[in-house]
């Protein structure tokens, strides 16, 4: 079988070099494209009973589907540079032809031969463009939506990075592009109540594996569980997100970037993770409790602030080498009280952490003069 695109290759090469054109250079230009358009669909049509082989048939269509893509793409350039130029009216318009005539060939090929059809080709850039503004649309009003049930702004920015048309290739993206979009859109119409854990989880369903998804979904849920007060809560939190995840119910199998992890099972072995690390802390809490440690008590002259301060200044120097500061809220919300309070919850622990003011700073040191000036003399 022979190479069938010559015609629109000379073609082009014609328009490039072209100076002059006749009165009716337009109007038989489009029907010798409309010609050939009929010649190649019945070669093609030909082809497939004249090879009747699957294997051979399959790489034949897509060493065609390849080069015709390249044809267009090509094309698209010349196009493009020829629109610069107002005097160009002709070129761009006979241009132009050229491009729909490759366009409608290609789709019939995809229509035709579905199942020898390269779905994991590159897509031609007129193709992207003309599917461009439904999804720019579709992606409006995704996040439109989002901003009227007021879920997280970063949420938004992962969402136009997530599913930014940029990342389009092939068709298969371009389908998969289409129906994520549309698929979450509905969603969104349809849930009233609906939160940042609930989009994550629509994402996934859709087999969206971006690595901004994945960064966010495990910032989002260590944000939930470190907001959880007792080490038991903490866990529970972990196990029900763990189970959310596990039944997740996946619309395709299909994933947005092949070569990329599927953010599911990456979740889970995160919380799994986590859930190990809290079971140790746990298991910990339990030995030091039962050796009647974990009940010593320490009243102190520091306010709440003062004392966060004086524990994130021993971090700081890693004389406390805890490797999360979630570990010294919970050690101090459990050890300690002051003359303020009898009790200090680990949310007071976590807030004073990060919030110093000026007159705490001055009563820690003027603490860690007099230790100095103690340690000073005796050594």
């Amino acid at each position: 079988m022979n190479y069938q695109f010559i015609f629109f290759e000379e073609h082009l090469t014609s328009l490039q070099t072209k100076k002059s054109f006749a009165k009716n250079f337009a109007v038989e230009s489009k029907k010798n494209l409309e010609r050939e358009h009929s010649r190649l669909t019945r070669a093609f049509r030909d082809m497939a009973v004249e090879l009747n082989n699957h294997k051979k048939s399959k790489a034949y269509l897509n060493f065609h589907q390849q080069n015709l893509t390249l044809l267009m793409d090509k094309t698209s350039r010349e196009k493009t540079q020829r629109e610069k130029d107002p005097d160009h009216t002709i070129i761009i318009s006979t241009l132009k032809a050229l491009l729909d005539i490759m366009e409608e060939l290609l789709i019939w090929m995809k229509q035709i031969f579905p199942e020898i059809f390269n779905y994991k080709g590159r897509i031609p850039i007129k193709m992207i463009e003309s599917e461009i503004s439904e999804i720019e649309n579709d992606l409006n009003l995704i996040v439109g939506e989002f901003e009227k049930k007021k879920l997280d702004p970063k949420l938004m920015q992962v969402t136009r990075s997530v599913l930014d048309i940029s990342q389009i290739v092939s068709f298969k993206d371009l389908n998969f592009w289409k129906e994520s979009c549309d698929k979450i859109h509905q969603d969104l119409m349809l849930l009233d109540l609906i939160d940042e854990f609930s989009i994550i989880k629509i994402f996934m369903g859709l087999g969206i594996n971006h690595p901004d998804l994945f960064f966010y979904a495990k910032w989002h849920i260590s944000k939930e569980i470190e907001h959880k007060t007792t080490l038991g809560e903490k866990i529970s939190a972990v196990c029900s997100y763990r189970k959310e995840i596990r039944v997740l119910y996946r619309e395709t199998q299909m994933l947005q970037f092949t070569r990329k992890p599927d953010i599911q099972r990456t979740i889970k072995k995160f919380l799994r993770e986590e859930l190990l690390l809290l079971r140790a802390m746990e298991f910990v809490n339990h030995e030091v409790e039962e050796a009647g440690i974990m009940n010593a008590n320490y009243k102190v002259s520091f306010s709440v602030k003062q004392l966060a301060f004086f524990v994130h200044l021993q971090m700081e120097t890693g004389i406390i080498i805890w490797q999360r500061a979630k570990f010294a809220h919970q050690y101090i919300a459990r050890h300690f009280s002051t003359v303020e309070r009898d009790s200090i919850s680990e949310k007071s622990a976590r807030n004073a952490h990060y919030n110093h003011a000026s007159e705490d700073i001055k009563k820690v040191i003027a603490k860690l003069s007099e230790m100095l000036a103690l340690a000073q003399e005796r050594y």
